[in-house]
C-alpha cells in the first residue's frame, strides 16, 4: 500500500519517495506521496519531483485502480529513481483554505436551514458548492454565508480522526451528503471543526478557521428542483 502523507500531515511541503512503477514515461507512482489526487471535487497538487539535478514537473495527480499516479512533464524516471517530491504550496494551501471553506459553509447551512450538500468543486480561483434547498432565497443564501463568516471569525480548531462506520451510521447530524455515505468503506476519516461541524472527508484542510480568510459571494445559481448553486472565493 501507498503511504498518503497528505492524509495525516497535511502541512508537509517536502518528501522523499522511491518509484515503484512508470507508465508511458510520464505516469508515475511512488512509495509514499504528500501529492493530493483530485478527487471529491477538489483539484489536485502540483509540483516536482527532483532526481539529483534532474526535476520532472508534475502537472496532474489522480487515482486510478487505487494508485495515486502523478504524471509529470518529461520522460525520465525509472522504478527504483529515489525522489524528493516538493508540493507547489501556495496552490496546496489555497486549496485547503478554499476546501474548509466548503466545509464551513456546507456546515451553516445544515444546522440553519436543514440542507445538504448535492455537489461541490474546489479549485484555486474558486469554490463551488450545491444545495438541496427547496427555494432560491438569495437573501437567505446571504444569510448563511455571513454566518459563515462569524463562525470563521471565531476561530474553531480543525482536527482529523477516524470513526468506525456504525458510529457515523448513528449520528444523522455526521453526513451533510445528499447521496450518504460512500459504499463499503467501513473506516470513516471525519474534519472536526471544533465546537461547530464535523464531517466524513479525505480532503486537506487548514488548522485553524481564521486561515481560511473572508468568504464572498461570487453568483448563485438557481438549478432548478431543490437545486441551488453558490460559486465563492475568499479573501485573506
Amino acid at each position: 500500500m501507498v503511504e498518503t502523507i497528505y492524509l495525516t500531515d497535511m502541512y508537509q511541503k517536502e518528501f522523499e519517495a522511491e518509484v515503484i512503477s512508470v507508465t508511458d514515461d510520464k505516469f508515475i507512482v511512488l512509495d509514499q506521496t504528500a501529492f493530493y489526487p483530485k478527487s471529491g471535487g477538489v483539484a489536485n497538487d502540483e509540483g516536482h519531483l527532483i532526481r539529483d539535478n534532474d526535476e520532472f514537473n508534475v502537472v496532474y495527480v489522480g487515482k486510478f485502480s487505487g494508485k495515486i499516479s502523478h504524471e509529470v512533464d518529461k520522460p525520465g524516471l525509472k522504478v527504483g529513481d529515489k525522489i524528493i517530491g516538493k508540493l507547489d504550496w501556495d496552490r496546496r494551501y489555497t486549496l485547503m483554505r478554499y476546501h474548509t471553506a466548503a466545509h464551513v459553509i456546507s456546515g451553516a447551512f445544515y444546522h440553519n436551514l436543514n440542507a445538504k450538500i448535492t455537489g461541490n468543486e474546489i479549485s484555486i480561483d474558486q469554490g463551488r458548492v450545491d444545495f438541496n434547498l427547496e427555494n432560491f432565497d438569495r437573501a437567505l443564501i446571504e444569510k448563511e454565508v455571513n454566518n459563515s463568516n462569524i463562525i470563521i471569525s471565531k476561530d474553531h480548531s480543525v482536527e482529523v480522526y477516524s470513526l468506525d462506520r456504525k458510529d457515523v451510521e448513528s449520528d444523522p447530524d455526521l453526513t451533510k451528503l445528499a447521496m450518504g455515505l460512500p459504499k463499503n468503506i467501513q473506516k470513516l476519516r471525519i474534519v472536526d471543526i471544533k465546537n461547530f461541524d464535523r464531517q466524513p472527508d479525505g480532503g486537506c484542510h487548514v488548522r485553524s478557521l481564521k486561515e481560511i480568510g473572508n468568504i464572498k459571494i461570487k453568483k448563485l445559481v438557481n438549478k432548478g428542483k431543490n437545486n441551488r448553486r453558490l460559486y465563492f472565493t475568499i479573501e485573506s
